[in-house]
């Protein structure tokens, strides 16, 4: 049933997904309020299904800028999946709203077809997005990993695409410093001190996810994902993602996040890479037996995590 719904992109999957992810955030909302799901939490439960489906169209179009195209489906399911395993701790504001708009952007930028051109207007682009989260939280500064692989690339690597890059982040950081100083009185947003820390047993799920991501990025080889494509130069998704997930476990180990979001920015990418594992399975029979099992697994955990049921 699940392999045969999401086996293309196409509205329908869309439709399908959006669905999906309301039941499961209504489910979450569910456990979360202890069976008493008040008005405003179901108006909220409708809002985040609209922005997980904008999520996921966003990550979707970063491999396939078409609609019927077989590659990128399997993301309309595995998103709606991980909000199931998701270690729901954190509220979501509209700073963390725009860092993740932001990185996301930044993702389908990175994932532009250049063909023969430089990417000169991709790197100044990057810097400008990678400059503007950091400066929320300076340990950002991480994602100018994905600008900096351009320059490993021979082809890439101009002074002229040097000097965009430094011009990008200077150029930006001294605007929302003037922006910060008219609007708070300071010039820098204060950040977070480095100290790791222990793991709880709710996270305990979503570790297994991310361990499970992890594993999936290490045996699915960037030329794998390229070859599935059929373009050259997408597989820069794999690439990014593999940064962004990287990076979002040190910020859970070292405490870079601000707040108690611990996980948030580990969500994407771990989708992303369980929608790789569930589309490496050929055989429809395994994946739905795959699926069912993630599913059964997480509405267990969060109905006894939320004493809601007991073994």
């Amino acid at each position: 049933m699940f392999a045969k719904i999401f086996k293309r992109v196409s509205i329908q999957a869309f439709i399908a997904s959006f669905f999906l992810c309301f039941f499961v955030n209504l489910f979450i909302t569910y456990c979360m309020s202890l069976g008493d799901i008040k008005q405003d939490a179901f108006l909220k439960t409708v809002g985040f299904s609209f922005l997980f489906i904008l999520i996921t169209l966003l990550v979707s179009l970063s491999e396939n800028k078409k609609l019927n195209a077989k590659f990128g489906a399997t993301h309309l399911l595995s998103f709606p999946l991980t909000i199931l395993l998701f270690n729901q701790e954190g509220t979501f504001d509209l700073k963390r709203g725009l860092i993740g708009l932001f990185l996301l952007i930044a993702l389908n930028v990175y994932t532009r077809e250049l063909k023969q051109k430089q990417p000169t207007q991709e790197i100044f682009l990057l810097s400008v997005l990678i400059t503007s989260i950091s400066f929320f939280n300076y340990n950002f500064v991480l994602f100018y990993t994905v600008p900096f692989l351009f320059f490993i690339e021979p082809q890439y690597r101009r002074l002229k695409n040097g000097i965009i890059l430094i011009t990008g982040i200077l150029c930006t950081t001294q605007f929302l410093m003037v922006c910060s100083y008219f609007l708070s009185g300071h010039f820098f947003y204060k950040s977070v001190n480095v100290n790791t820390i222990d793991f709880q047993v709710s996270e305990s799920l979503w570790l297994g996810a991310i361990l499970g991501s992890v594993v999936i990025a290490l045996f699915f080889r960037h030329t794998q994902y390229k070859n599935s494509l059929g373009k050259q130069g997408v597989y820069r998704a794999f690439q990014f993602m593999l940064i962004w997930l990287i990076i979002s476990i040190l910020f859970r180990y070292l405490n870079l996040y601000h707040g108690n979001e611990k996980w948030l920015l580990s969500f994407i990418p771990t989708a992303f890479f369980l929608g790789l594992g569930i589309d490496y399975i050929k055989n429809n029979l395994i994946k739905e037996l795959l699926i069912l099992t993630l599913i059964i697994t997480a509405v267990s955990f969060n109905l006894y995590q939320y004493n809601l049921i007991s073994f």
